[in-house]
C-alpha cells in the first residue's frame, strides 16, 4: 500500500504527490520539498512481499514475526545505500539530499530528474552510434569514480539512467555492493539480476563476493548493445553458449570489438575498468 497524494511527511517538510516508480523493496514518489518549493524524488523502503501499511497512522507493519528480523536487515542495507550514494560527488550519481525515519520505515529524498530514462531515447532500430557512445561515456565515468571507492553498481542498463537535460544520470543502487581495501564485500544485498545485462558470475551464489569492475563493463557492454541495436541483449547464458548475434553493419569494428569484449563470459577477458572499456 503506497502512500497517497497530499501525505505529508517530516512535519510538513514534504508533501507527496504521486507514485512514480515501484519496486519489491520500495515505492519512489515525485514530492514537493515546501520551503523551498522544489520537486523532489522520495524513496520509501517498503517490501511489498513482507509489509502492510495501517490506513489511519500510515506507519508500515510486519504481521510476520520471523519476518521482522529479515525485513529489518534490508531497512537497515537502505539507509546504508542511500549514505553512501549522499557522499558520492561525480555529475553522473543521483544527488540525494536528505534521509530520515518516519512510519516505521525509511525515507530518502533525491533531486528529481525530469529528462526520462534512457530507454525512452532508444529508436526500434537502435540509435546513432556517436549519439551512443557519448552516453555510454558519461556512465563509465559514473562508474569510474564509484570503482575507486569499492563500489559496484550491479544493475547498469537504461532504465537506470535518467537525464538531467542532456546529461546522464546514474540512478537505482539498490543491488550495489561496497567492498574494503582488500576487495571483500562488507554489504549484503537482494539477490536480483536484470536479464540480459548481468553477466554469469551474478547468478552464481557467492559470484561477486570479490570486487572486480568487470561485472559492471559487462552491464555497460550490454547497455550499448541495446543502444545501438533497440534490442534487448540476450542473457548471459546464451552468450556463452553461442556468442552474441551479429551486430549491423552500421556499427564500426572498433565499437563492435568493445561491445564483444566488455560481454565476454569470462570477466578476466573483459576490460578490467571503465578506462579500459
Amino acid at each position: 500500500m503506497q502512500l497517497s497524494s497530499s501525505t505529508l511527511l517530516q512535519g510538513g517538510k514534504y508533501r507527496i504527490e504521486k507514485v512514480i516508480g515501484r519496486g519489491g523493496t520500495s515505492f519512489t514518489y515525485l514530492a514537493l520539498q515546501v520551503g523551498l518549493n522544489r520537486k523532489v524524488a522520495i524513496k520509501e523502503f517498503f517490501m511489498r512481499k513482507f509489509c502492510n501499511r495501517d490506513a489511519e497512522t500510515l506507519h508500515v507493519i510486519i504481521p510476520s514475526e520471523e519476518n521482522k528480523e529479515f525485513v529489518a536487515c534490508f531497512r537497515h542495507k537502505f539507509i546504508k545505500e542511500a549514505q553512501a550514494i549522499a557522499e558520492l560527488d561525480n555529475r553522473h550519481i543521483i544527488r540525494v539530499h536528505d534521509i530520515f525515519e518516519e512510519n516505521d520505515t525509511a525515507y530518502y529524498v533525491m533531486e528529481y530528474l525530469q529528462g526520462g530514462d534512457l530507454s525512452d531515447r532508444i529508436p526500434q532500430a537502435g540509435m546513432a552510434e556517436a549519439e551512443a557512445v557519448g552516453y555510454i561515456r558519461q556512465i563509465a565515468d559514473a562508474l569510474a569514480y564509484i570503482h575507486e571507492h569499492k563500489i559496484l553498481h550491479l544493475d547498469i542498463k537504461p532504465l537506470n539512467i535518467l537525464f538531467r537535460g542532456d546529461e546522464a544520470v546514474l540512478i537505482d543502487f539498490g543491488l550495489s555492493k561496497h567492498y574494503d581495501v582488500s576487495g571483500d564485500q562488507t554489504t549484503t544485498t537482494p539477490i536480483a539480476v536484470s536479464h540480459g545485462y548481468a553477466p554469469m558470475e551474478q547468478y552464481k551464489q557467492g559470484g561477486v563476493g570479490t570486487f572486480s569492475p568487470a561485472t559492471d563493463i559487462y552491464s555497460l557492454g550490454a547497455t550499448l548493445y541495446k543502444l545501438l541495436t533497440g534490442q534487448t541483449p540476450p542473457d548471459a547464458s546464451d552468450v556463452f553458449t553461442d556468442g552474441l548475434p551479429v551486430l549491423p553493419s552500421s556499427i564500426s569494428s572498433s565499437v563492435c570489438n568493445a561491445i564483444a569484449q566488455a560481454m565476454s563470459p569470462n570477466r578476466k577477458n573483459r576490460p578490467q575498468s571503465a578506462a579500459e572499456f
